[in-house]
């Protein structure tokens, strides 16, 4: 989060506030420009940097869904043809989801941008770089609400990991005893 924040917002902030400073002339005009960032335009710029990478996340996902189809049938076409067309349909299912996971894979590491931690760290941004969440309702809406429902899930996870480890030591130390 740190790089993601230093990249957007802390190492361009010297650059723009020179920059206002050569567009405007007037030393109380670009005051104002910089007040008016400073109030709710970060903020809104990471909600719609959120926005669109959920707009090509989605895109992405109606396009991926065509190609799973694609290469299904085209797999399926080349499998003889006396093979029972539902154990066809469960060999062909096996091996693209397999394909299909190492691509997703690959795509995450070769474009993190458009992935899930990405979303997460603007979001986190945009509430930090937000002077009041609770009267912006894009970030509320759009940063906010999704990271509660992110921290429940990652705290549950976590708390399962932690309740079955613990369980797991107290049977292995409380178990049924042994039979003589």
């Amino acid at each position: 989060m740190n790089i993601l924040a230093d990249e957007i917002m802390v190492h361009p902030g010297k650059e723009i506030s020179d920059g206002i400073g050569n567009l405007v002339r007037n030393e109380q005009t670009a005051r104002e420009i910089k007040k008016g960032l400073a109030r709710h335009g970060w903020c809104s710029l990471l909600v719609a940097l959120i926005q669109l990478i959920e707009k090509v996340n989605k895109t992405i996902g109606l396009v991926a869904d065509t190609a799973k189809r694609a290469l299904k049938n085209a797999l399926s076409n080349r499998l003889p043809g006396h093979i029972a067309d539902q154990l066809k349909d469960a060999v062909v299912d096996l091996v693209v989801d397999r394909v299909w996971s190492a691509l997703t894979r690959l795509l995450d590491a070769h474009f993190p941008l458009l992935g899930a931690d990405t979303v997460r760290v603007l979001r986190m941004l945009a509430v930090f770089a937000c002077p009041s969440v609770e009267r912006h309702r894009d970030v509320y809406q759009h940063a906010l609400v999704p990271l509660t429902g992110d921290g429940q899930g990652l705290v549950a996870e976590e708390i399962k990991a932690q309740v079955t480890t613990l369980f797991t030591a107290w049977w292995q130390r409380k178990g049924p005893a042994t039979a003589p």
